[in-house]
């Protein structure tokens, strides 16, 4: 294994390869707005992350399908106070201190301070296992405050030569000489489209709706999305098939589901699209025991978060202490989560389908 460290310096608009073998290419970028990228390549198609941003994944493209939700931002752009100010990535770190949609009680930013943690220590990983050659791109985000936290995140993308999906762990690990109380969302976001299939490995019987339409919508898109709410609450089925013209996800609904794991303690998810190929999600529920759904169908968003393995639920830091959800890590100990996405091609949707089905 070897390792490239990154620094900022070595950025610029005009995109350059630091590593080619074969098919896997590593190359480095400036967006317009000063948001420096990485790029991870190979004969089906990239990544792109920002890697001292949240280290987040913002671009996806495998087997000439780019999944990315649909948002009003092209490219990144610098973030103040919270990831709303640049929300259109595919993925995203959300957590560890807080992590869900705070309520007017609580203190914390939408989603904690993963989204757009600063990243200092960034590098580049070549190597290769018992599953083929690989390049990655991790760094660690450290969370220091006095007296409360000292925590280290450590995202992992990794890229095998022959895979149209990545791999992602993501490490943590307590510096701290005290328990730390974490929280933990992965952030999926492809981008739905009409008349393809969810299929997973939860019971419908598993599924909860949260009824969370603000009360300041616009009333004829408030009533019009509180409707299916009330169908949903009936027939959890259909969310299976997605149709913009039945459905109304405006301005968002949020799901909870709990998830089956198969023989190998992984659990499954994917959107089979009209043209046989897939956007698929593997997580393990031993890790992440909350399978999050979020969908978003309006002009300016269009996005299935399909699922998003989670420790919790979405709801906020008080509502999860409230409700015992919230994890603790022991001094001095790490914990790893481990998570699959992509695309598969129409042949491996088929083996994944069938899977899910019987």
């Amino acid at each position: 294994m070897n390792k490239i460290n990154l620094y900022k310096e070595f950025f610029t608009e005009k995109e350059k390869t630091i590593f080619e073998n074969g098919s896997l290419k590593v190359s480095l970028f400036k967006y317009s707005t000063g948001i420096e990228a990485v790029k991870l390549s190979n004969s089906k198609g990239y990544v792109t992350l920002l890697p001292f941003v949240g280290q987040q994944i913002w671009d996806m493209e495998f087997l000439g399908h780019n999944m990315v939700m649909k948002s009003i931002y092209d490219e990144p752009m610098v973030c103040k106070d919270f990831y709303g100010e640049s929300y259109g990535c595919f993925l995203m770190h959300c957590g560890l201190t807080a992590m869900g949609n705070p309520t007017a009680e609580d203190t914390h930013t939408p989603h904690g301070e993963l989204p757009i943690a600063p990243y200092k220590d960034v590098y580049v990983i070549i190597g290769e296992d018992e599953k083929g050659r690989y390049i990655s791109l991790s760094g660690s985000y450290f969370h220091k405050r006095a007296f409360e936290h000292n925590y280290e995140f450590t995202p992992e993308c990794r890229l095998y030569e022959n895979a149209s999906t990545i791999d992602m762990t993501m490490n943590i690990t307590n510096h701290k000489d005290l328990p730390l109380e974490y929280f933990y969302l992965c952030h999926i976001n492809y981008r739905p489209v009409d008349g393809s299939k969810l299929y997973y490995t939860a019971k419908h019987e598993n599924i909860v709706a949260h009824h969370e339409v603000p009360d300041n919508y616009p009333k004829e898109l408030a009533d019009k999305t509180n409707a299916y709410l009330d169908k949903l609450d009936h027939d959890m089925s259909l969310v299976d098939t997605i149709d913009s013209k039945t459905q109304s996800y405006a301005p968002e609904i949020v799901f909870t589901c709990k998830y089956d794991a198969d023989e190998n303690g992984n659990a499954h998810t994917m959107q089979l699209l009209p043209d046989g190929y897939s956007c698929y999600v593997s997580h393990r529920p031993e890790e992440l025991p909350f399978g999050v759904r979020w969908i978003a169908r309006t002009e300016d968003e269009d996005a299935l978060g399909m699922v998003l393995p989670a420790t919790a639920q979405h709801m906020g830091y008080l509502y999860c202490k409230e409700h015992g959800l919230e994890k603790y890590l022991d001094s001095k100990k790490s914990i790893t989560f481990h998570i699959t996405t992509g695309i598969l091609s129409p042949e491996e949707s088929e083996i994944i389908k069938n899977k899910i089905i019987n």
